[in-house]
């Protein structure tokens, strides 16, 4: 449990990608304002020590036309080397409608090569809204937005711009993906979203892939989905509420402080702190407020990280020479942060997790200049605990007072999931049982819309 914050991202936008093929099956080959449609490899995964694992296999899609069964360890995808699920998803992603998949498995103790005619991915679909696929100019590409309207929403209805996890998977998925409910649950109440793919997820067309991308870079995208919500898509910033989520909710106030200044800005499962610190932390006390772990020995522990966390986040070396400094560096590296022995840890590149920590969090919400809410959720101990939100409402409050509200949200995991109380879940954990009893917590969404739908106009709140 060391490393949550990390794993619910990666679980969130990397498994679930992988398995976002478990919607509808009118999959066709599409194309949708100059993008081909991304092909369905149409399975569920989990690592193991030999390579990613195939659980579920959804019937007429790419793995299930080539012949993949529950149990197969797909080793290669188009002559691509597969360890992990993030690699997979990467090798996944870059398969469109109507492309040959050539798959190499191993069932068993054979190894075998099987192919078919990659399928297009299922385009989503909310009752009473208008789920209208677009793209943003980029650079060398185009990325892949969508914008959900609910049919019957008042004129100037807000929208909520998601600000999703870390992982490098894509924002769309199959009607249990907790970003697809976020979205069908607020047309329920009337209120729009708008989700932007990473470079080189979904649909997405850019030189950089993702797995290749920095912090800054990934900022950019951001923040030209964010314009283009306002001057292409013709919503003003003051019916905007960006919404971060996870390693979004660093980012968020980033966009908002870079203007133009939105309605408001909404967080959930983030933190405050400087990433070190945060990391620290992690180390030293989610186990233990997770699952009853000896605090005494994962204090320990911590404290054997702390001099390689300071390698890994301030400094320029490159993780090969840390690895090399100590004999002990290259086994952390592997068991707690998943080197993969090159540029990549914890599913992102090095340069990308620097630039998360040389930011200022603090200052940037300091100049958010609109209404924030930080919800925390009662069993997310990915975010660790309810303090950095509490001190990110104390923190804007001082600037602005009276802006800031914090909201604690019971029985809810990072992944918007539905859990249990802390207590309930910390003995589930301990004792290897399963947590989540349901994907996504509807509260959430009454807690963001009652909020939402309390803000002062625009101009009341100080913000031009």
């Amino acid at each position: 449990m060391t490393r949550g914050f990390f794993l619910a991202a990666a679980i969130l936008a990397g498994t679930f990608a992988s398995g976002s093929a478990f919607a509808n099956q009118n999959s066709e080959t599409q194309s949708t304002a100059e993008l081909t449609r991304r092909a369905a490899l149409g399975v569920a995964l989990e690592n193991t020590g030999d390579g990613p694992k195939v659980t579920v296999v959804t019937p007429q899609l790419t793995a299930a036309l080539a012949g993949i069964e529950p149990g197969d360890i797909i080793l290669s995808v188009n002559g691509k080397a597969t360890k992990t699920t993030v690699e997979l998803v990467a090798a996944a992603g870059l398969l469109r409608a109507g492309d040959a998949a050539t798959l190499t498995i191993r069932r068993g103790t054979g190894t075998k090569t099987v192919t078919a005619k990659a399928t297009a991915r299922p385009l989503e679909s909310i009752p009473g809204a208008d789920v209208r696929y677009g793209t943003v100019r980029f650079k060398d590409g185009r990325l892949r937005d969508i914008l959900v309207t609910p049919k019957e929403a008042a004129p100037g209805a807000p929208v909520v711009f998601l600000i999703q996890g870390y992982g490098c998977g894509s924002v769309e998925g199959p009607p249990t993906h907790p970003y697809h409910l976020l979205a069908k649950t607020l047309a329920e109440v009337g209120i729009g979203s708008y989700r932007i793919e990473k470079l080189g997820m979904g649909d997405s067309l850019t030189n950089t892939p993702c797995l290749k991308t920095d912090f800054a870079l990934e900022m950019e995208g951001f923040e030209a989905a964010y314009q283009a919500l306002i001057k292409e898509r013709g919503v003003s910033p003051d019916r905007i509420i960006i919404f971060g989520h996870s390693m979004g909710g660093i980012q968020a106030p980033l966009i908002a402080a870079k203007g133009p200044a939105p309605r408001g800005v909404m967080v959930y499962g983030t933190a405050l702190r400087n990433w070190q610190d945060y990391m620290q932390e992690l180390f030293a006390m989610q186990g233990f407020l997770s699952a009853a772990a000896d605090p005494a020995e994962a204090e320990q522990t911590a404290k054997a990280f702390r001099p390689l966390i300071q390698r890994i986040f301030n400094e320029t070396i490159s993780l090969k020479t840390i690895a090399n400094e100590n004999p002990n560096h290259e086994a952390m590296l592997r068991s707690a942060f998943d080197w993969d022995g090159d540029d990549l840890i914890l599913g992102r590149n090095l340069a990308y997790w620097r630039g998360v920590a040389a930011q200022d969090t603090v200052a940037a919400w300091r100049d958010t200049k609109a209404p924030v809410l930080a919800i925390y959720g009662e069993a997310d101990f990915a975010a660790i605990d309810e303090r950095d939100h509490e001190r990110l409402v104390d923190v804007v409050n001082f600037y602005r007072p009276g802006t800031a509200t914090y909201r604690f949200l019971p029985r809810s995991g990072h992944g918007f999931d539905v859990q249990a109380s802390r207590e309930e879940v910390r003995a589930a954990n301990q004792a290897g049982k399963p947590v989540s009893v349901a994907p996504y917590n509807p509260e959430l969404t009454k807690m963001m819309a009652a909020w939402i739908n309390e803000l002062p106009a625009k101009s009341e709140t100080g913000t031009k």
